[in-house]
């Protein structure tokens, strides 16, 4: 089982919920405008840890690569669907109406992508309650 481990430092600590700066590696330095982009190498995350974190730690931060993998997929590719399934269904299903289908197309592509944002909205809970990420004071 592959692990995903990056270092982090602790901006803020909210009763258990950590403000994490890690820094962005992986791609980054392989990419071949490193250095020249706008693109933060720095980025913060949201962690929750029982342990005795204060701001300021330096803490590593581990989680399954696989988990990590499936909810970045689920994160990414389901508002895409989502949206290519609300633009097509009004094509196909209301193309005889008298309707403007250009119109009933938006719509229903912002309510797909609305829907689309809650279940992800559902996956940040679900990743909180099960704790997929690791938090360990270095």
């Amino acid at each position: 089982m592959d692990k995903v481990v990056k270092e982090g430092l602790v901006l803020d600590n909210n009763k258990g919920q950590l403000t994490v700066q890690i820094y962005r590696n992986g791609a980054c330095g392989s990419c071949s405008a490193n250095g020249s982009c706008a693109e933060s190498k720095m980025t913060e995350i949201t962690l929750f840890s029982y342990e005795d974190i204060k701001k300021g730690d330096r803490v590593i931060i581990e989680g399954d690569q696989s988990e990590v993998t499936k909810l970045t997929l689920k994160v990414y590719v389901l508002p895409v669907v989502m949206m290519l399934l609300g633009a097509i269904l009004p094509n196909i299903l209301l193309k005889d109406s008298s309707m403007d289908l250009n119109l009933l197309t938006l719509i229903s592509v912002v309510v797909f992508l609305a829907i689309s944002l809650l279940i992800v909205k559902g996956f940040d809970k679900d990743v909180k309650r099960r704790n997929i990420m690791k938090v360990r004071k270095i």
